[in-house]
């Protein structure tokens, strides 16, 4: 499978990690369309209408995308298997190739987009994981690009040091930042695509893998269940 541009630097992105359904066409460098529907379920039964609403507004087709981005968590688990499953699909249907995003990332550039940060800005992105931890990213800004240096497991109460703290775990954390609670949808992901896939960093359907940062993932869901 080919892991550059077909006919256009065509991306659909998809969310379903931010409790919502989000699909955004980007095209050359600009979103074309994005919609977002708030709410964390029925995601697999809204998502694929959603496409095919998607691709009828813009007049393409699934054999005009050139590849497909998806959050790969970390984040909600039924959320990253949903776009996990969804992206491989659709990869293998039109045989182009897939990018995956962090979450956290996502959150950063929100962020950056939304305060305008000047280099050197340290970010901390987190978002709650329940059992009393928050998902952790750290970034700084260079040359006006979000660099991604660390995601991990950190603890309810953890201090945080870093410029600006974003996601829904701000109030989770102790930092002395400036904090920012907000939600990223499916163009911030195929804005941070768009470079991967000019570069060919694109990868197969069975390479597109999500990212836990729990190693007990399955437990955790069978434990919740049984509370």
């Amino acid at each position: 499978m080919p892991n550059t541009p077909k006919n256009k630097a065509t991306i659909i992105a998809f969310d379903t990690i931010f409790e919502q359904c989000s699909i955004a066409i980007l095209q050359e460098g600009d979103i074309l369309y994005t919609k977002t529907v708030a709410g964390g379920r029925g995601q697999t039964e809204i998502i694929l209408p959603m496409l095919d609403k998607a691709l009828q507004s813009v007049g393409l087709t699934v054999s005009d995308v050139g590849a497909w981005a998806f959050n790969r968590g970390p984040g909600a688990f039924s959320g990253i298997r949903i776009n996990t499953a969804l992206v491989q699909a659709l990869s293998v249907a039109n045989d182009a190739p897939c990018i995956g995003i962090s979450s956290l990332l996502a959150l950063a550039l929100m962020a950056h987009d939304g305060e305008n940060l000047p280099n050197g800005t340290t970010i901390t992105a987190v978002m709650d994981a329940r059992q009393n931890q928050v998902y952790a990213g750290d970034f700084i800004i260079q040359d006006g690009k979000i660099i991604a240096q660390d995601e991990y497991l950190l603890d309810y109460d953890g201090v945080v040091a870093s410029d600006v703290v974003v996601g829904d775990g701000v109030d989770l954390i102790q930092a002395d930042a400036k904090k920012l609670n907000i939600r990223p949808n499916a163009s911030h992901i195929a804005r941070l695509a768009y470079p991967l896939f000019l570069d060919g960093r694109a990868v197969t359907a069975e390479n597109a893998l999500p990212v836990y940062l729990r190693n007990n993932a399955w437990k955790t869901l069978a434990e919740q269940g049984k509370k």
